[in-house]
């Protein structure tokens, strides 16, 4: 998903809604300083992404926070 599919997503759902994440057994409330930009591996076929390591491209990814 893009930045740009995110944001169409986003806006066919209520504007007044409260955004929330799975954090272990529980839930969080999201806040916008923990969305961030992350660096990490091309994603493999399976939509996994590893961490930066040398030996493989990598690129930037907008992360949102969770376990």
């Amino acid at each position: 998903m893009t930045v740009a599919e995110l944001i169409a997503y986003l806006q066919t759902q209520p504007q007044d809604m409260q955004v929330a994440y799975d954090c272990f057994s529980e839930h969080c409330l999201l806040e916008a300083d923990e969305i961030r930009q992350y660096e990490a591996c091309e994603p493999r076929p399976d939509g996994w992404i590893q961490r930066k390591r040398p030996d493989m491209p990598v690129r930037t990814y907008l992360m949102l926070p969770g376990n």
